[in-house]
């Protein structure tokens, strides 16, 4: 019997034939981004792995939070929390927060998955007994997990936070963070009527005197709510988000998208599916107005490939990438992304995931980073809960100034002792 695919085997070009078809033997972009090499504070003592737990807190949120995703009025947030030991028995704590939405609408993920990530990698953490010697060390005790961004991101902030308070600095500063105030801006849900929308941007401009606005858009709840804001505030940095909202295929979605070239905004956010890095760049690149890419980004590798498509079919200075730690799996990746774009002129801001007090401290510290250019979502017009272990810190014109106390700014032990919190080993 003739094997079909004799004639394809012999007829298949050599490397040598292949000319510019050959791929290139330089490793990409982002695999240069070491810690050492983004400035990160390299932990040079052995430490030993003692302890490792999370634990949980179920949130009230003071005004319920309305997306496509439907509405939401309680969150529970997971605290995980890390003891190590160096040569000489000293003990460093740390703990990190996992914000994962209640429903697994926006990236897969929630509560329950968080819980069971958590314990595949604390039992990977209890398993080596090789001390660590810095973040790739501890990060790689649990590399063989796939996916599970928000669990990954609350143990490696316990790590950073342990590392910081042993070293009596702020974590920003261990990650080479330039700035002692970050500018801050607010996110507004879907709200039902322009008028409802305009009350909630009056109280957050002139009350609390931000400068930069994002709103939540969809398709049929997007022009006339811009168009209502924009004509209250004409100055106003605002910007929109649509959660993967409109189909870039649609010609309605694609006119209205269009449509908002007329308003002077700052950028769209994530118009498109979220598991979309081409269409974004070629459906989009008739467009004035700078696209955001969100949930399109979970790693560098995905912001390098975005950029090289912006590049080709678009052009690279109108992509704009809205870096979250939660979203990207951790604090390492997020500066490694912001890096990145950094390199090749596009903006970067960090976008919130509801994060309680804890994970709003932690997003701080990592816009106090050169490359995080832009106001990222740091306020919100009151307390996001009702119960909150950590009040959020106060912003003044527009501007957070960083904590100057050891690691994230708060002390894991208190925080457990006054919010009544419970560690599960």
């Amino acid at each position: 019997m003739e094997d079909p695919l004799a004639a394809k085997r012999m007829t298949a070009p050599s490397h040598a034939d292949q000319g510019s078809r050959e791929p290139s033997a330089r490793a990409p972009e982002e695999a240069t981004l070491t810690a050492a090499g983004l400035g990160l504070c390299a932990q040079h003592e052995p430490l030993m792995i003692e302890a490792f737990g999370f634990a949980r807190r179920t949130l009230r949120l003071t005004h319920p939070f309305i997306t496509r995703g439907g509405r939401t009025e309680t969150l529970e947030r997971i605290y995980p929390l890390l003891r190590l030991r160096n040569a000489a028995g000293a003990r460093l704590t740390g703990i990190g927060e996992c914000p994962p939405l209640a429903t697994p609408w926006y990236d897969g993920e929630c509560a329950g998955t968080v819980t069971v990530a958590l314990r595949h990698i604390a039992r990977s953490l209890r398993a080596d007994p090789t001390p660590i010697t810095g973040v790739d060390s501890f990060i790689a005790r649990y590399g063989w997990l796939v996916g599970h961004a928000m669990a990954r991101v609350g143990v490696e902030g316990a790590y950073w936070d342990a590392i910081a308070r042993h070293a009596g600095v702020p974590v920003w500063s261990l990650w080479g963070g330039q700035r002692e105030r970050v500018a801050a801006g607010i996110s507004l849900g879907l709200e039902p009527t322009p008028t409802d929308l305009l009350r909630k941007v009056r109280v957050a401009v002139e009350e609390q005197g931000l400068t930069r606005v994002k709103m939540k858009i969809a398709p049929g709840h997007d022009l006339a709510f811009v168009a209502a804001v924009r004509r209250a505030y004409p100055s106003l940095q605002l910007q929109v988000d649509a959660n993967s909202a409109y189909d870039l295929f649609d010609p309605h979605h694609l006119r209205a998208l269009a449509a908002l070239d007329a308003h002077d905004l700052l950028m769209i956010e994530q118009p498109g599916p979220a598991d979309d890095l081409l269409d974004h760049a070629r459906q989009l690149a008739h467009l004035r107005t700078p696209i955001c890419l969100d949930e399109s980004i979970r790693h560098a590798r995905h912001a390098r490939q975005a950029i090289d498509c912006w590049r080709r079919d678009a052009d690279p200075s109108r992509l704009v990438l809205n870096v979250k730690p939660p979203r990207v799996g951790g604090f390492l990746e997020a500066i490694r992304i912001a890096q990145l774009a950094s390199r090749h002129g596009v903006p970067v801001w960090c976008g919130g995931m509801l994060e309680s007090g804890l994970g709003k401290l932690a997003n701080l510290h990592f816009s106090s980073r050169a490359e995080v250019s832009l106001p990222g979502d740091h306020v919100a017009l009151g307390p996001y809960f009702t119960d909150d272990p950590i009040a959020p810190l106060p912003c003044h014109r527009g501007e957070i100034a960083l904590p100057t106390d050891p690691g994230w700014g708060v002390d894991p032990e208190v925080l457990l002792r006054q919010s009544a919190m419970h560690w599960e080993p």
